[in-house]
């Protein structure tokens, strides 16, 4: 895997790897609206990267970059693969990479770019930075959507990195919105419980590997920052904020250092915002982070990840793909056979899974394990199970299996599995008494294996024909 120094370093590599094209400058955009608009079109049609310069009202080199990884290629690029590897293969190398994944500790250093600046007391102003307002019904303006929420357990010493939407609330306050079974938030209420605020760094903008971590939930006691060093095949750089023993990436684009206090103490209102469901979701008092001090480069860059629907390639293609990653994983964990893939649409909201079947109740068998995997904050909706022949990274060969080789009678099957508090279908009265249970469908789309082999023929040029006309045309013909 390539180990991008920072994000910067990110930048160039795709534009060196993918073309000038890759990464498209834009000037002039406004943080209210624009920026989260245009990143949302492009977004549509798997447009390019995006850097946002000469915002109004800010300096020129203070930056908003966007749609990072919302391409296959841009993360095959990330992942340290060839730009055109196969969606699937994409998958497949993360999954055995994240099987054999070797633990690599962060290397200390003692400076490091982000110190190019450090502003405290008075100097303290979130409002310098161009953080923009992604979608009109947003409650604020978001600085974190890809960043790197830093806590530090009281007494194992353990360092948590997650991922919590961060809002804007004046020029020393930010709040963050984490669920209760998140680590960060155990981690906070130990602070709580003796009386003391949380020391807490929020890290906004830095490499893709570490975006990634960030976002994958390690197991309690294991730092999401060894995780990166494993995936990108040498520990990160890190140093402690200063007066802090809180390590954060030394060559990050901006680092966001103070306390949070318990919400009886002190709290505000948070959200509404636009989130990945592609609905305005939760709004109520929330924890804020009292700023003290904040880090950051010359010409900072501001990484985000606004939500959009879900159908669209957003801005950040790594968690539909590490859900993937996952599940496959778990299902060969589970003992099921003959797996060919696993592929999520709209984030994670199907997972479709291709499987050779050998015997009956073989696709049964990979629903039930695919649905009982435990889920930190997915939505996972609806599990499709298909046969080898159908191209799972293509919806419209996913849809052909479930229309023709579904019998709704004996073929889909309803289960309850928890969801996730943003989860737009949760009733109010639900809500109020705690219950996040939700409804999943299991869908059986894959030939019915007694007959199997009676199954009518299907009319599509077979693959190895493709190859053949693909290879022959390519001079001529966009096949």
């Amino acid at each position: 895997m390539t180990a991008f120094r920072d994000l910067r370093q990110y930048i160039e590599h795709l534009t060196e790897t993918l073309g000038e094209d890759e990464v498209r400058r834009v000037e002039g955009a406004d943080w209210d609206l624009e920026i989260g608009a245009i990143t949302e079109l492009l977004a549509e049609r798997e447009g390019p990267a995006l850097l946002f310069d000469d915002i109004p009202g800010y300096p020129t080199g203070f930056r908003v970059f966007t749609n990072f990884m919302g391409t296959a290629a841009r993360c095959a690029v990330a992942l340290g693969l060839p730009a055109d590897t196969p969606k699937l293969d994409i998958v497949r190398a993360w999954k055995d990479m994240s099987r054999d994944l070797r633990l690599v500790s962060p290397v200390e250093v003692a400076t490091g770019r982000v110190l190019e600046n450090v502003l405290e007391g008075d100097a303290v102003d979130l409002t310098s930075f161009p953080t923009p307002r992604w979608h009109d019904g947003d409650g604020g303006r978001y600085i974190g959507t890809a960043c790197m929420v830093i806590t530090r357990d009281p007494d194992s010493g353990w360092v948590n990195v997650g991922t919590y939407r961060a809002c804007v609330q004046g020029k020393d306050r930010l709040s963050l919105w984490m669920l209760g079974n998140r680590h960060a938030r155990a981690i906070a209420h130990k602070y709580w419980d003796r009386g003391q605020a949380c020391p807490i760094a929020v890290v906004v903008g830095q490499d893709p590997i570490l975006s990634t971590a960030a976002a994958m939930a390690a197991p309690a006691g294991v730092s999401e920052y060894d995780l990166a060093g494993g995936l990108r095949g040498e520990g990160v750089e890190v140093l402690h904020a200063p007066g802090t023993d809180l390590p954060v990436p030394a060559d990050a684009e901006i680092v966001i250092v103070g306390e949070m206090p318990p919400l009886e103490e002190e709290s505000v209102l948070e959200g509404p915002f636009g989130e990945w469901t592609g609905y305005y979701t939760h709004s109520g008092q929330e924890t804020v982070v009292r700023v003290r001090q904040i880090l950051h480069r010359d010409d900072p860059i501001i990484l985000g990840a606004p939500p959009m629907l879900p159908t669209i390639p957003a801005g950040d293609q790594a968690v539909p793909l590490y859900s993937s990653t996952v599940t496959w994983d778990h299902l060969e964990q589970a003992g099921v056979q003959n797996i060919r893939g696993v592929w999520g649409y709209a984030r994670q909201l199907m997972m479709v899974i291709s499987i050779e079947q050998t015997g009956a109740g073989d696709a049964m068998h990979a629903l039930l394990a695919a649905a009982g995997r435990k889920r930190t904050g997915g939505m996972e909706r609806y599990f499709v199970v298909v046969d080898e022949d159908i191209d799972i990274t293509d919806v419209n060969h996913v849809l052909w299996a479930m229309f023709t080789r579904v019998d709704p009678s004996e073929s889909i099957h309803v289960l309850r599995s928890p969801t996730t508090a943003i989860d737009p279908r949760l009733s109010p009265a639900k809500r109020a008494a705690g219950d996040l249970s939700m409804g999943i469908v299991l869908i059986d789309a894959c030939k019915p294996f007694p007959w199997k082999d009676q199954y009518p023929r299907a009319n599509r040029v077979d693959e190895a024909y493709r190859a053949q006309l693909r290879e022959r045309w390519k001079a001529t013909l966009p096949l």
